[in-house]
């Protein structure tokens, strides 16, 4: 079941929709509700500057590299790409207005022995 949810605090103050797959489900159910947003503390909102902080801890603690979120933007945006999503729907996932805006967050996340036997599956 594919489920669309709107997030109401963007910088472009601007609708944005955000696809919600079955995996990202299951880890959304697993957060204990606390009240009207879905991560909370002491009964107030988590904001996205404590949520990048959590998500470095976390990197740190595992010993792997640290992303902003900004850079997990890009990550998703070129991990959609590489799945075939359309760079239309990845443009309106991001918010952007123009396609050339997102096609500067999309690059190629493949290894060269994966980017080679795509090639080599194309031809």
């Amino acid at each position: 079941m594919l489920l669309w949810y709107i997030l109401l605090h963007t910088k472009t103050n601007r609708d944005r929709y955000v696809v919600l797959v079955p995996k990202a489900i299951s880890i959304l159910n697993k957060i204990p509700k606390q009240g009207s947003y879905i991560l909370m503390r002491n009964g107030e909102r988590i904001t996205a500057r404590q949520i990048a902080y959590v998500l470095e801890k976390y990197a740190e603690r595992e010993g792997t590299a640290t992303k902003s979120t900004h850079k997990m933007r890009k990550t998703y945006a070129s991990m959609l790409n590489t799945n075939s999503v359309p760079l239309d729907c990845i443009r309106e996932m991001l918010g952007h207005s123009s396609l050339s805006t997102t096609l500067g967050y999309v690059y190629n996340p493949l290894t060269e022995s994966e980017t080679y036997n795509l090639i080599s599956q194309a031809l």
